[in-house]
């Protein structure tokens, strides 16, 4: 059986699961007869409306975040990142099963956008800042990327070091987007210094001068918007500076990262930061010297994108989490398994 043919297999069935109902009677037994549950760490980037045009970038449709918020707040207790790491650090087992909203990033539409779902329906979130785009007109290196692309006038990309023989067809929209996952793919991997490098090359390669001028449209959150959502039920974490691949960095560097992203929020905010996200979030981004420094400058918790559910034996500074997918009848069901079946993963294949 084909890959694709189980997909839609899989969609049937947890589309009857869902809206037969099905699926709620279970979440409620499991609830009610199980003594220990696990928690699921929800995570997001970046949101869009109807309008939007932001196609380079994955991005959920607000509308569909809205139904997952409904479903998580009738169904599983919305708890905040201090209440898992507290049950964690601690060893005590999750009582319900439970969950945690956090964003990635800091882009504008967290605020205009999900803030307003959140605040709606009463509940808390923590949203990772990449602090040294707060507050600028600038954004993180894969939207930089992005930019680049969508102004440059070339049809064609060639990029020997980068790519080295091979030559992206650049223009339509469907050659962007394939080139832009390609370059992703190679770049997200590069050391620091070589990535830079490598976007000023790109720059240099399709004659695209500025990136983002004074005029561009603001990506990023600022720091007044920040602390207006830090005054009602959203809290902030740190995400680096400038979202490099810290494994990838001198040691000195990626400690400096992540200390300056946390005393630049706990000084705009005036709370301390206790929980910190790994840029792009992989095991091989991070490594022991670093989460033993998160534990001396006072973090908690640092959360991944690696998926699965969280235990009362969880490392607390190597936390799973979910990216929900989409539409809500997949996402509510994979989202029962990870909770009662515990699987780290969902795929079928």
């Amino acid at each position: 059986m084909n890959k694709r043919l189980k997909e839609i297999l899989k969609g049937a069935l947890f589309f009857g699961i869902y809206y037969s109902g099905a699926l709620h009677l279970l979440i409620l037994i499991l609830t009610k007869f199980r003594k220990k549950h696990y928690a699921a760490i929800l995570f997001y980037h970046r949101f869009s409306s109807d309008s939007s045009n932001d196609y380079g970038l994955p991005h959920l449709d607000v509308h569909e975040f809205k139904k997952q918020m409904r479903h998580i707040k009738r169904w599983y207790s919305v708890v905040t990142m201090d209440e898992l790491a507290n049950r964690v650090t601690k060893g005590n087992p999750f009582t319900s099963p439970s969950v945690v909203i956090t964003i990635d990033d800091g882009y504008l539409n967290n605020y205009t956008l999900a803030y307003p779902v959140l605040r709606e329906l009463d509940l808390p979130a923590i949203i990772y800042l990449t602090t040294g785009f707060i507050g600028t007109n600038k954004a993180p290196w894969v939207d930089c990327l992005i930019n680049i692309l969508s102004v440059t006038k070339a049809k064609t990309l060639c990029f020997p070091d980068l790519l080295g023989g091979e030559v992206l067809d650049i223009s339509t929209q469907r050659g962007e987007r394939a080139a832009i996952t390609k370059i992703f793919q190679v770049m997200v991997r590069l050391e620091h210094k070589e990535k830079t490098l490598a976007m000023e090359k790109l720059s240099e390669i399709l004659s695209v001068k500025e990136i983002w001028g004074d005029d561009n449209e603001r990506k990023m959150l600022n720091w007044n918007e920040v602390m207006e959502m830090s005054r009602n039920k959203i809290s902030f974490g740190a995400h680096t500076v400038s979202h490099p691949t810290l494994s990838r960095m001198e040691l000195p560097e990626a400690k400096q990262e992540i200390y300056e992203s946390k005393m630049e929020i706990e000084a705009r905010i005036g709370c301390k930061v206790r929980h910190f996200a790994i840029p792009n979030g992989k095991i091989e981004d991070f490594n022991e010297e670093l989460k033993r420094y998160c534990e001396e400058i006072g973090v908690k918790t640092v959360v991944s994108t690696e998926p699965g559910v969280i235990s009362a034996q969880s490392d607390p500074y190597l936390l799973q989490r979910i990216c929900p997918s989409t539409p809500i009848y997949l996402s509510a069901c994979e989202l029962a398994r990870y909770m009662f079946l515990g699987k780290r993963t969902v795929n079928t294949e």
